[in-house]
């Protein structure tokens, strides 16, 4: 009797562990990444959250698995916001290098990578104030104002360590170290309403 209910509770345990896998997939707050044992671990994303501060912004937290003082200076944190536009939020990747956030914008077709576009840099962080880059440990946040966001419009976000040049006005992605969404289906992008709901109601 006592073997049957360990069986039991083990096949019902087996059965669980996929529905929780789904439904940690399936909420939009939330980006888990896999670990990559082959990168060096401040290039490694572990994953992303979202979450929404009381004077109405909007924080994408990107964390990884170690961080760096110095060292690579072309090396950088972006985060890909795809808004009617696909936008290019940059930190420095070396902590010494300081926190000034860069914003550049480009066109993103189905199918192509990031490092085929020529983004170029964008105004919206001088005509909407509250764009904000920072270091935290192991990784960085991403601030945008709620009131750049189009909530009749998509939203989808990803982020990626990358190696980058900026010339003057231009970004050009030279290598992509790791993405969070790495080794899945593209995301299934949802309204922006949608989105600010499910960061809004209660996690469970």
């Amino acid at each position: 009797m006592m073997n049957w209910i360990v069986a039991l509770f083990l096949q019902l345990l087996l059965m669980a562990v996929p529905v929780s896998a789904m439904q940690i997939e399936a909420d939009p707050r939330t980006i888990i990444s896999f670990m990559d044992k082959s990168l060096s671990p401040e290039l490694d994303i572990l994953r992303v959250t979202t979450d929404i501060t009381p004077d109405n912004h909007l924080v994408f937290q990107v964390k990884t698995k170690a961080e760096r003082i110095s060292g690579e200076d072309s090396d950088y944190l972006l985060l890909s916001i795809q808004h009617e536009k696909t936008y290019a939020l940059l930190i420095p990747l070396n902590k010494a290098e300081g926190e000034n956030i860069r914003v550049y914008e480009g066109v993103l077709q189905p199918g192509s990578k990031l490092t085929s576009i020529k983004f170029k840099e964008s105004g919206i962080s001088r005509s909407h104030a509250g764009f904000v880059a920072r270091h935290i440990v192991r990784g960085a946040e991403f601030i945008v104002p709620l009131d750049w966001i189009n909530f009749g419009a998509d939203f989808g976000f990803d982020a990626f360590t990358v190696q980058a040049e900026i010339q003057e006005s231009t970004l050009q992605i030279s290598k992509v170290y790791d993405q969070a969404r790495k080794g899945r289906a593209e995301e299934k992008r949802i309204s922006a309403i949608t989105l600010l709901n499910n960061i809004c109601s209660p996690k469970k």
